[in-house]
């Protein structure tokens, strides 16, 4: 189906083939833009590109397939292209050069964040196409995403100051009220714990008088065990006091 809007393929033309195609491309004002990197090929794919161009009219890509279809004399089939896709320049660069944060964000850090990193320089274009620019869109929309404002949120960005950046507002409350429940949830499981763990130490410390057996804590914070020499009521507050003492920093 004919299309004018950017697309993407991964490429196992040379590299010398592709980019002469390119530039004949360019030259035809087929094609008003071209971007590419060259891949080490991993996971058992071979070594490959991935391509994007900026299409100047309307285009059937399976044309440009035809066109990209490489004889060799020593390959018993002609090398070529995937089949294309659409491609949002920002997500194509962040993923060409395999950006740690945005795979993360996009495949939640599991295979897909093992990938091999690539840098700005190993991108190519034409002459005309300003890379440094692209790149910085493409790094400023992935701190506008989702998973970059809930990053800053964490590290305790003002939500004011990332409302005057652009970010949408509705997402900053969406964030802020969930991160907000997370950390009342935390909060919550922490003081259960604590007490759970109280109540186990009183279970201990009553345990140990009943043998005779006193409960101290010494200077360097450790639990001393001594004969009791007259029977005492030992209260939760005592119990309490041992608690804090045995946590309280040694120096």
């Amino acid at each position: 189906m004919a299309t004018q809007k950017p697309i993407s393929t991964i490429s196992y033309n040379t590299e010398s083939f592709l980019k002469e195609k390119l530039e004949q491309w360019l030259k035809a004002h087929l094609i008003s833009a071209y971007l590419y990197i060259c891949h080490k090929g991993e996971d058992g794919d071979k070594d490959h590109i991935h391509l994007r161009l900026e299409l100047n009219k309307r285009i059937d890509p399976m044309d440009l397939s035809e066109e990209l279809k490489e004889y060799l004399p020593y390959e018993p089939k002609p090398r070529g292209v995937r089949p294309w896709r659409p491609a949002k320049e920002e997500d194509w660069i962040l993923y060409a050069l395999h950006d740690k944060a945005y795979l993360n964000a996009k495949y939640g850090g599991g295979e897909q964040g093992e990938k091999l990193p690539y840098q700005k320089d190993d991108l190519k274009c034409n002459e005309d196409y300003n890379l440094d620019i692209a790149y910085i869109r493409a790094k400023s929309y992935l701190k506008h995403t989702a998973s970059g404002t809930l990053q800053r949120l964490k590290q305790g960005e003002n939500p004011l100051n990332l409302i005057g950046e652009g970010v949408n507002p509705f997402l900053i409350n969406s964030l802020s009220r969930a991160l907000t429940d997370e950390r009342s949830k935390l909060l919550r499981d922490t003081i259960q714990e604590r007490d759970m763990w109280q109540h186990r130490f009183e279970v201990l410390v009553g345990e140990f008088e009943r043998l005779g057996l006193e409960v101290e804590i010494d200077q360097d914070g450790v639990i001393v065990l001594k004969e009791m020499k007259k029977p005492k009521i030992r209260t939760r507050n005592s119990v309490s006091d041992i608690i804090a003492k045995w946590n309280k920093p040694t120096h």
